[in-house]
């Protein structure tokens, strides 16, 4: 540990050097800048008098003028913009990648030549370290020396002085983990130094030689090995690589070098995490990295970089990239590899790099998401693996685990909030809503995967939901105080608290009794939108209207409506508790929609209105179908289970076309209509063909026919969705889908009257079902027929003349044979009288058609 902390003094003091290094290079450029505007006598002169007069001789003397500096001159033309720091980097190796080669080969030679020395033995333990250290030696004095020639260019001093300082670390390292010929102060202190001396070097050298420390110097103690684990120094050694490649950089403008800095160490101190290094000496440093890459890249000792954030099409500033890239990596590192407590401090010590030291970074800003992300992936994690915080936890060990995890939320979303107003008080910033919703998030992570609540008791936990939902409306007062009623923090504000307080009745209310309170809570909202015009309010309802359709369809679900056992949960609804459920989901989003119309129209309630609508309508639909269901004497089999969520994926489909209309969200809603249409079409595939098919004798999931003649569950299965297909479609494939259920239901209902609950067709025909199919089938095709003259659709007119072909040959070839008679003669009359009319109806149908086209225009 005081290896580590002698490290993390030497990398604060260079920190700070470099950084007023870089000021005071920066002043000095301003003064002579300030004073090349200034005339003779110390007066500032004109635009018009510094600039020389337009002449046709003055063209020489302006191209010996001085001319700005490149950070003033904006390119005015693509052409103009420099290339990039990667497409500097290939043109440079595809010229010099000879140097790299031998630099490589001179570190090499270094290191293969201690280590011959240490297996013939020639050589005490001292001559060793002295054999490399004279070579490392030899190398950077011949660089140095060639430095000045004219003849050895610049990159052949580099190369032999970059070399010679990776030997002389290797050698430091060789004396501290082989021989323990020094203490871990003077390897650090020696490092150190060499690290100074790299930076030295560099900023006379060029990156080749930057760029040679630092991949030399991050493989060192890879090449290195030993036994155990890695040694705290080890962390510390790479941080302060990191921080002398950023320094680096810092100085010279180079680009790619930050990057190396970066992508080198810490993903060497991420392997030696993995390969068992101190959790907590890798928490600090690779926190310390994520620090100084916002800062050390930039040249202040606190952040100051302005211009297009990271996550932006537009180029930000050399570094802003690579800054986000380290704190990414130091944020999912810390979730996935730092299992104590240690994980979750070092991400709100992030959150709080990220508001508070870089508030005068605004091109930082787009790291504020990063940490929101890797909370909640640390307790997932710790759900999935058991970890140590969520097993001493579970085993009484530590109670407080989840209230110590929610305080450190709690404080990193206290200064997302802080930074929030200090960056725009007078509206809603992304940094108050990432402050909002940092400890909400946490707490339905824990919730979702640790349930406390089996632990601590409902209501107890439920106290934590309630303890933030008074932070969050302690805030809504004070910004309804602030923003003298109005604005969008009083609403971000506001729709917390009502989602933490509905996330706290869910804790401690009933199945029916949270849905009826989730409703009234959405009603609230509207009115208090209604009485103090707060349209972000809206974010609530749209989020309690998606509740409402989950609890309604998925959880506790369709089946529990219908008081069927479900693998997760052991009961299901009576009779009231059926009635409030449905009572509830449709009174809340309607009567939320009825208190909006009246509003004035803002981007928010035009997109909450269309959300309430279409979740009015789909829940209608659904709860109608569990009406019916729910009328039904019997179980529903496994067909009518299916087709019930067959039906309820439909309608949510629909709901999802629908809602394209609306400017939010297109792609994502595409997504879930192709989905929630595909898993429909998988369900009603299942209860039509296979496995669940009452007329499959055999299906392994295959039930009898549950309800009376006619009124029985195999209009759930088949008619409903047919029904709801043949509304909400709008491609004629779609309906013809319609068609073809609405004509399986009609033959399995026939079966059903003749049959009984055991429609397989195993077991054969009877006479009148046979009768009755010809019957259907005229039906049918009357009904198509029908369907075309109101419509004006030739292809429902085909669909109903094939129906009354087919009926008419079933009738010749198969009911003929069975019959004889006066029975016989009249079927045939009744089928011609049929036919007659069909055909008739068809010419009629055509007339009109026929008509139509030939009416003027």
């Amino acid at each position: 540990m005081t290896d580590f902390w002698g490290l993390v003094l030497a990398g604060a003091l260079l920190w700070v050097v470099l950084s007023f290094r870089a000021r005071m290079t920066r002043l000095e450029r301003e003064l002579e800048d300030l004073r090349a505007s200034l005339g003779p006598k110390g007066v500032a002169l004109s635009e018009a008098e510094a600039r020389p007069a337009q002449t046709p001789w003055s063209r020489g003397a302006q191209a010996e003028a001085p001319v700005p500096p490149p950070a003033a001159q904006a390119p005015t033309r693509a052409t103009d913009a420099p290339p990039s720091a990667l497409d500097r980097l290939t043109l440079w190796l595809r010229d010099n990648w000879i140097y790299p080669v031998a630099g490589a080969a001179l570190v090499l030679s270094g290191i293969f030549l201690l280590q011959y020395a240490i297996e013939t033995g020639r050589m005490t333990e001292e001559m060793q370290i002295g054999l490399a250290l004279a070579l490392a030696a030899l190398l950077t004095i011949a660089g140095e020396w060639l430095r000045g020639r004219p003849f050895a260019g610049p990159t052949l001093p580099a190369t032999l002085t970059g070399a010679g300082l990776v030997i002389a670390m290797a050698a430091v390292l060789a004396a501290l983990h082989l021989y323990a010929m020094i203490g871990p102060v003077l390897a650090l202190v020696a490092l150190a130094a060499l690290s100074f001396a790299a930076i030295a070097l560099g900023w006379l050298h060029g990156p080749m030689l930057s760029a040679l420390g630092l991949v030399a110097g991050t493989a060192v103690p890879f090449l290195l090995g030993g036994d155990g684990p890695p040694p705290a120094s080890l962390f510390g050694y790479f941080a302060l690589l990191a921080l002398a490649g950023m320094a680096i950089d810092a100085r010279r403008r180079w680009g790619w070098v930050t990057w190396l800095a970066i992508a080198g160490p810490m993903g060497a101190i991420t392997l030696w995490r993995l390969a068992g290094g101190d959790e907590l000496i890798f928490s600090l440093a690779i926190t310390l990295l994520a620090g100084a890459a916002m800062t050390i890249p930039f040249g202040y000792v606190m952040p100051v970089v302005t211009g297009p954030r990271a996550l932006q099409r537009a180029t930000p500033a050399p570094g802003v990239r690579a800054s986000f890239c380290a704190t990414a990596l130091a944020a999912f590192a810390l979730a996935l590899l730092s299992p104590g407590l240690a994980g979750p401090v070092a991400i709100a010590v992030l959150a709080g790099l990220v508001a508070v030291w870089a508030r005068r970074a605004p091109a930082l800003a787009d790291q504020m998401v990063l940490p929101l992300l890797a909370f909640p992936l640390w307790i997932g994690w710790q759900g999935w693996t058991m970890g140590p915080v969520e097993t001493a936890f579970f085993d009484a060990i530590q109670p407080l685990h989840p209230a110590h995890l929610l305080i450190l939320c709690v404080l990193g979303g206290a200064a997302y909030i802080w930074r929030g107003e200090v960056e725009d008080p007078g509206r809603f910033a992304p940094f108050t809503l990432a402050g909002l919703i940092l400890p909400g998030g946490a707490l339905v992570a824990l919730e979702t995967t640790w349930q406390p609540a089996a632990s601590l008791g409902s209501y107890v936990w439920a106290l934590h939901a309630m303890a933030l939902a008074g932070a969050a409306t302690w805030l809504a007062l004070r910004y309804a105080a602030r923003d003298a009623g109005q604005g969008p923090r009083l609403g971000a504000a506001a729709s917390m608290a009502f989602a933490l307080l509905a996330f706290a009745l869910m804790l401690v209310l009933s199945t029916a009794a949270l849905t009826v309170a989730l409703a009234v809570l959405m009603v609230a909202a509207a009115a208090m939108d209604r009485r103090f015009d707060i349209p972000s309010l809206g974010a609530f309802q749209i989020l309690g209207a998606f509740v409402l359709t989950w609890r309604l369809v998925v959880d506790p679900g369709l089946l529990w409506h219908l008081d069927l056992q479900i693998l997760w949960r052991t009961g299901g609804a009576s009779l009231v508790d059926f009635l409030l459920s449905l009572m509830a989901t449709l009174a809340g989003p309607a009567l939320a929609l009825w208190m909006l119309q009246s509003l004035p129209a803002t981007k928010l309630r035009v997109y909450t209105r269309g959300v309430l609508e279409t979740t009015v309508v789909s829940c209608a639909a659904i709860a109608a179908a569990l009406v019916i269901a729910r009328l039904l004497p019997d179980q529903l089999g496994t067909h009518a289970q299916l087709g019930l969520y067959a039906s309820a994926l439909i309608v949510l489909a629909g709901a999802q076309a629908r809602r394209l209309a609306l400017p939010v969200l297109r792609r994502l809603r595409l997504v879930l209509v192709w989905g929630f249409s595909g898993l429909a079409g998988v369900a009603l595939f299942a209860a039509a063909i296979y496995p669940a098919s009452p007329l499959i004798e055999g299906a392994p999931f295959a039930t009898p026919v549950a309800g009376w003649p006619v009124l029985n569950d195999l209009a759930l299965a088949y008619l409903i969705p047919a029904i709801l297909i043949w509304t909400m479609a709008r491609v004629q494939s779609h309906q013809l889908l319609a068609w073809a259920l609405a004509g399986l239901w009609l033959g399995s209902m026939i079966r059903h009257l003749w049959q009984g609950p055991d429609i397989a067709l195993a077991k054969g025909i009877a006479q009148g079902e046979l009768y009755a199919y010809t019957f259907a089938l005229l039906i049918l095709g009357a009904l198509a027929l029908g369907a075309a003259l109101r419509s004006g659709r030739a292809d429902l007119r085909k669909i109903g003349l094939a129906l009354a072909g087919l009926a008419a040959a079933k009738a010749f070839l198969i009911d003929a044979a069975a019959l004889d008679g006066l029975l016989r003669a009249g079927a045939f009359l009744g089928l011609g009288l049929s036919l007659a009319g069909l055909a008739w109806l068809n010419g009629w149908i055509i007339a009109r058609e026929t008509g139509r086209e030939d009416a003027p225009g």
